[in-house]
């Protein structure tokens, strides 16, 4: 065994993006790490890998304490008083794929206060080393591998922990079973919300004596519907039927709706999760939960096993502070117009964290934590034959996202992400790729992601289940893919931090489809696996400033950049804005370079020592050519500026 020394004064581990509000800034809890330096502990440190064949490598930083004769523990010294105890760990698998239950004493500076109970039953998902590649629950050491190693629980404690008293976890039982521990979260939670205090005159309040609660909500749809504290197992979807419903819990703490129609049932497909194309809407205070343990019945993506939140909501709902776990997705949204989404938890579910889909316009997505999810954290789809406009993530966390991304956007127009913090994704973090059928990229303005930081983006190609994604193939931690069904267009990204990428930093891609006016400006790349920006055959053109690079594994900051793909340099803000008024496109095709523009323009190109080599009138939407070898040329009209070109 492998034992940690002693560390005094352990405190609480600081989010670094948060004093610049990125990310989920205003989140309540601190959080405690079981890592080298961040606890005491006599259980067995996991030492930090990136081989997913190792159980740390869902951790968080890669990192744990395992826990494995009876009394092992890890402690901390806690920061302020809480009472709101979540805890991310993980216990083996059975061989029937139903989890192991493991109990945990929480010691307050030496005195037992309490048990917590673990279980493994929702973690643990198995992917085809070839073929299908959704999970499912069923182990298999030789055709799978896993994902979903991990799993939380969350508790509201008997009593408080007062601010700097210790904390502590200790195994509970006699067996040499590991438990895992990656970190605990704590937080002070608000006091309970009750019926006296909601002032709306059209409120009622349910008790189980009324019957089924799905009946209920159907029965008083238009008013106020407050469900107390307390556990309510139900066996079908709810469906909200009439505009300006409210349902309203306790709080996330306090009262939980469970979903117990069984996975293992495909007749029970679509008996889970709320469900509304109502407008005015409001869903608050509420923890969502599952029996549901996979992605799918029978792995058959015709029995999708529900999500937490559907429908469209129609226009002006709200959904604040609502936790959802163990759905196949925590919310798939579509057809919203101005839906705000605040202050929400979506969390170890097995596919998307929310997708803003198929018609969502107007909607908003902020300060709300997004960890463990088996899809795209943070995401929207135009799907089939509907445009996806002005939607926007803001202020939101991604952690520990075990397939696909932490944000990813898949066509639509005018959509933005800014203040997004992502952390320890296993494969991109986040991505604007063309590779799901539906709406293009809109050439009506551009769609913006900036001020974004991610961590441990991207991975390596190789075997499947060792490295690279559910296929074994590579992912940038920022991945820009023009991949199969339409060109990728009018794409801004700046203000990126990407900090030691798994991989390249930056990758830039094309199949059979364009790139067509991608700008990068200020992207701050630190540290990497291989290259900073990685050209994979990219077709079409994009312009960048002040990308910085340090720390480059592959010894030089980029790959070479192809004939087919025009990169050019411009640093004036304003001319920007200028190029596009003008319409002015310039890219390289074949070894020549290429002009056009929407007004009458006059032409000039210099090399890179200020030699003029070109000069000529341009009409409006007509093309000119230039003879010129390959090399570096400046390119100058009117008073539009300039831009830096590569001709190959």
């Amino acid at each position: 065994m492998v034992f940690s020394v002693l560390i005094l004064n352990a405190q609480s581990s600081p989010f670094d993006d948060d004093l610049r509000e990125r990310g989920y800034f205003d989140h309540p809890y601190l959080r405690y790490e079981a890592e080298s330096g961040k606890c005491e502990t006599n259980g067995t440190f996991l030492q930090a890998t990136y081989d997913q064949r190792e159980l740390q490598s869902e951790a968080s930083n890669q990192m744990a304490v395992q826990l494995i004769s009876e009394n092992d523990y890890v402690e901390w010294l806690n920061a302020k008083a809480a009472d709101g105890l979540t805890l991310r760990f993980s216990l083996p698998d059975t061989v029937d794929g139903k989890g192991t239950r493991g109990n945990l004493v929480l010691y307050i500076n030496g005195d037992s206060v309490q048990t917590i109970t673990l279980n493994s039953y929702w973690a643990w998902q198995y992917i085809l080393k070839s073929g299908s590649k959704y999970p499912d629950n069923i182990p298999d050491s030789i055709t799978k591998f896993p994902r979903m190693r991990f799993d939380e629980m969350h508790v509201k404690l008997n009593v408080k922990i007062p601010e700097n008293a210790t904390f502590r976890l200790a195994k509970a039982d006699k067996n040499d079973i590991p438990y895992t521990i990656d970190f605990a979260e704590l937080e002070e939670v608000q006091p309970a919300l009750t019926f006296e205090s909601i002032t709306d005159a059209n409120k009622v309040e349910y008790s189980p004596a009324n019957g089924k609660l799905q009946y209920f909500v159907t029965q008083n749809a238009g008013k106020t519907i407050f469900l107390p504290e307390g556990k309510y197992e139900v066996d079908n979807r709810i469906y909200i039927t009439g505009d300006n419903t409210k349902i309203l819990g306790a709080g996330m703490w306090y009262t939980e709706i469970y979903f117990n129609a069984s996975s293992d049932d495909k007749s029970t497909y679509n008996q889970r999760g709320i469900e509304t194309n109502n407008t005015n809407i409001v869903v608050e205070g509420l923890f969502l939960n599952t029996v549901n343990n996979k992605r799918y019945y029978n792995n058959d993506d015709r029995y999708q096993v529900g999500k937490g939140l559907m429908g469209s909501f129609g226009s002006n709902s709200v959904i604040r502070n609502v936790w959802i776990e163990h759905f196949e997705c925590g919310g798939w949204i579509e057809g919203a117009n101005n839906l705000s989404i605040q202050h929400s938890r979506f969390r170890d579910n097995y596919a998307d964290g929310i997708n803003l889909a198929y018609g969502c316009i107007n909607s908003s997505v902020e300060h709300c934590s997004f960890r463990n999810n088996g899809d795209d954290d943070m995401a929207s789809w135009s799907r089939a034959d509907r445009m996806c406009e002005n939607n926007i993530f803001r202020y939101s966390s991604s952690e520990n996202n075990w397939r696909a991304s932490g944000l990813g956007f898949f066509g639509g127009k005018q959509n933005k992400a800014y203040n997004i913090v992502i952390t320890d994704p296993m494969e991109a973090g986040f991505r604007v790729t063309c590779d799901f059928p539906g709406m293009p990229f809109s050439s009506d303005g551009y769609s913006e992601f900036y001020n974004i930081s991610v961590y441990k983006g991207g991975t390596v190609s190789g075997v499947a289940g060792i490295s690279g994604d559910l296929w074994g193939n590579q992912q940038g931690a920022l991945h820009i893919n023009s991949s199969s069904q339409y060109d990728l267009q009018n794409i801004r990204i700046y203000n990126i931090d990407l900090y030691d990428s798994k991989n390249d930093a930056v990758f830039i891609g094309s199949g059979t489809k364009y790139i067509r006016n991608l700008i990068l400006r200020d992207i701050f790349i630190h540290g990497t696996g291989r290259y900073g920006m990685f050209f994979y055959n990219p077709k079409g053109n994009g312009n960048y400033c002040n990308i910085q690079y340090e720390n480059i594994g592959a010894g030089t900051n980029t790959s070479t950049i192809p004939s087919t793909f025009t990169f050019i340099e411009n640093c004036n803000p304003l001319s920007v804005s200028k190029i596009e008024q003008a319409g002015i496109r310039v890219f390289s095709n074949e070894g020549s370079l290429q002009i056009t523009g929407k007004e009458d323009l006059s032409v000039s190109v210099y090399d890179i020592l200020g030699r003029k080599y070109y000069q000529s009138s341009i009409a409006s939407d007509q093309t000119i050519v230039p003879n010129l070898n390959s090399g570096i040329y400046i390119v100058r009209w009117n008073d539009y500026g300039s831009l830096k070109v590569f001709v190959r």
